[in-house]
């Protein structure tokens, strides 16, 4: 049987809600909790039982950055397969099964991406209707972190999240599971999109406002130039003209933040 590590990010106040992840313990099925902190004082904030638990492990340390947070808790993982989940994920009684049934029946694929639905079972996006391998990151659809699991030892001292990416920064907000997936297919794994409900979340897709976030323009940007290098210029510009011209944003302030991103990734390389 597979074993399953499920690591969980948290920060801050996010803390408080970890109970609410966690399932009843379950043989081969171990919680990594990395809990970045910016304050002494949120440490009191976690749940006495937790730490109690023989399934748990909690690493504590101050910081911010979920990019970095992710970096932290795969560093820990020892299973087999593993599994990404926030403090606001909840999972399915059949979660591990879904997972465990599909790297055993696809037994050459790395990572494997799902679907999330909100606490209501309504799909968090408008995900694709047919099984298929990712070669390039999908246009149809967003990726997120909490779709995903993967071989530990496919993935693990092999792919790290960009920190310059992720909730946490200043500057680029979003777009660190693209980077992911970039990545992982540069190295030549093998991804699979499998329509297949495996997780519960409340979260917002930070990516779906690109129109109105200077961040996720910087971030836009900034992706552009890690898969395109200098021509990111162009494609920044073909998608705030395209979108000016159908009168989702004005022009100029999109396109200046998508610049903005392309130029930090230059002087951050």
């Amino acid at each position: 049987m597979l074993s399953i590590d499920v690591l969980i990010c948290s920060f801050n106040k996010g803390v408080v809600k970890l109970d609410a992840v966690l399932l009843p313990s379950e043989e081969g099925v171990r919680y990594v909790i990395s809990y970045q902190y910016t304050d002494e004082r949120y440490l009191e904030l976690m749940p006495k039982g937790i730490a109690e638990r023989e399934d748990v492990i909690v690493h504590k340390y101050k910081g911010q950055g979920l990019s970095a947070n992710r970096n932290q808790a795969m560093a820990l993982a020892t299973a087999d397969i593993v599994m990404f989940a926030d403090d606001d994920t909840r999972l399915t009684s059949s979660s591990f099964s879904i997972v465990r049934e599909t790297f055993e029946k696809h037994p050459k694929v790395d990572v494997a991406y799902f679907r999330a639905t909100s606490y209501t079972g309504r799909l968090l996006k408008q995900y694709p209707e047919n099984e298929r391998e990712i070669f390039v990151v999908p246009r149809d659809y967003t990726v997120s972190t909490i779709e995903k699991a993967c071989r530990r030892e496919k993935v693990q001292g092999v792919i790290r999240y960009d920190e310059r990416f992720g909730l946490g920064t200043k500057f680029l907000t979003c777009g660190e599971e693209d980077v992911w997936v970039i990545d992982a297919i540069r190295r030549k794994l093998k991804l699979h999109y499998f329509p297949i409900e495996l997780v519960e979340t409340s979260m917002m897709l930070k990516q779906s406002m690109i129109y109105v976030d200077a961040g996720v323009q910087r971030s836009f940007g900034a992706f552009k130039y890690y898969v395109h290098g200098s021509a990111a210029w162009y494609h920044c510009f073909c998608y705030a003209f395209r979108s000016a011209r159908n009168r989702y944003c004005h022009f100029f302030p999109v396109f200046r933040h998508m610049m903005e991103g392309v130029r930090y990734m230059r002087q951050t390389k």
